[in-house]
């Protein structure tokens, strides 16, 4: 049994652009023929509260075995402070920049990560670094990437486009009208324009990357990570795991909210199939905010469904998926992506 719930992460006021990451899982673990629960990212501050109801409500327990805060951005970090506090984390996989630098005085959000990091202490919360090879449940869930010293280099980058006054910015649609990506729908896939020169910021690379195998399940969770972060996880799991060919995903979440930055089709092609031969179906999982006009990008909702994927996107809802979990009450079918119109993506 395993079961994925996305929840909605928006900037507090609800009208903001900004998109986050909150999941929760429940999965079996083998050797032990019982469930656990894990947390990979808690949204913004607000957003941690929900997610504790969320486990409380569907998961009936306010014990987390295990929380992963992928990177230190507060769309993505603020709201396991809020987690810890309403539950019983039993460990806390996360970065700490101050082991790996000898000054972060520049390192956005650091504040809110020394608190996360203090408070986990000060509550007996077991404190890691997810990089590659950390393994828990008796290998069911892997940190593909980054390695220690992918991590320290990315680290150095970001530090550095800090100091020098570099951003990674885009043009903000707060206060704009909800999009309706419905009203993009085609009739017909177009050709593909998803490019090969996307590029994120080396603090979203720095994210980390997981993977759960339960059963002959595999699914795969990306964070903010980049092409060339994915692809040494690509590297990771063909090692662990086997090639993709042969032991193709169930489930991937698109990273950075289905930015077009983060993907490519070479990286799709390694990781889904190409499109005249995709692995599997698949199921793909995008968090989005609902009035967030880049996210999730057209470009890439066409690419994954070209290789074999039924595409979803959070957009205000809580989105769930499952295997031989309980049946919820007043929960609707969710309908997939269809092609969407590219003009102007």
């Amino acid at each position: 049994m395993h079961e994925v719930d996305f929840l909605p992460v928006e900037s507090e006021s609800g009208m903001g652009s900004k998109s986050g990451d909150a999941i929760a899982l429940r999965f079996t673990v083998e050797a032990e023929q019982r469930n656990a629960v894990m947390v990979i990212d808690g949204g913004f501050s607000h957003v941690g509260e929900g997610l504790a109801d969320h486990i409380s409500q569907y998961y009936e327990t306010d014990i987390v075995d295990l929380a992963i805060s992928t990177h230190p951005d507060a769309d993505h970090l603020n709201g396991l402070t809020t987690l810890i506090e309403k539950t019983q984390v039993k460990e806390l996989l996360i970065h700490q920049p101050r082991l790996h630098t000898y000054d972060v005085s520049d390192f956005s959000n650091l504040e809110a990560l020394d608190s996360l990091i203090s408070l986990a202490k000060s509550r007996g919360v077991k404190i890691t670094e997810p990089f590659t090879g950390v393994t828990r449940f008796g290998g069911q869930i892997s940190i593909l990437g980054p390695t220690v010293e992918y991590y320290e280099d990315l680290l150095g980058q970001h530090l550095a486009e800090v100091r020098g006054g570099l951003s990674h910015t885009s043009k903000s649609s707060f206060g704009s009208t909800v999009r309706d990506l419905l009203s993009r729908t085609l009739s017909y896939l177009p050709i593909e324009t998803l490019g090969e020169d996307g590029e994120t910021s080396p603090r979203n690379s720095t994210s980390a990357i997981t993977l759960l195998r339960e059963g002959s399940e595999r699914l795969l969770f990306t964070g903010d990570s980049g092409i060339r972060a994915l692809g040494k996880a690509c590297d990771e799991y063909e090692r662990i795991v086997g090639e993709f060919s042969a032991a193709p995903l169930n489930f991937f979440q698109a990273p950075h909210h289905g930015s077009r930055r983060n993907l490519s089709p070479s990286i799709l092609d390694r990781i889904l199939g190409t499109r005249s031969a995709p692995y599997a179906n698949v199921t793909s999982f995008i968090s989005s905010a609902k009035v967030s006009e880049k996210h999730p990008s057209p470009k890439v909702v066409n690419a994954l469904s070209r290789r074999g994927c039924e595409v979803f996107a959070t957009e205000g809802r809580t989105i769930h998926h499952g295997r031989g979990a309980p049946v919820r009450m007043n929960w609707t079918t969710l309908t997939p992506f269809g092609p969407l119109s590219e003009e102007d993506a």
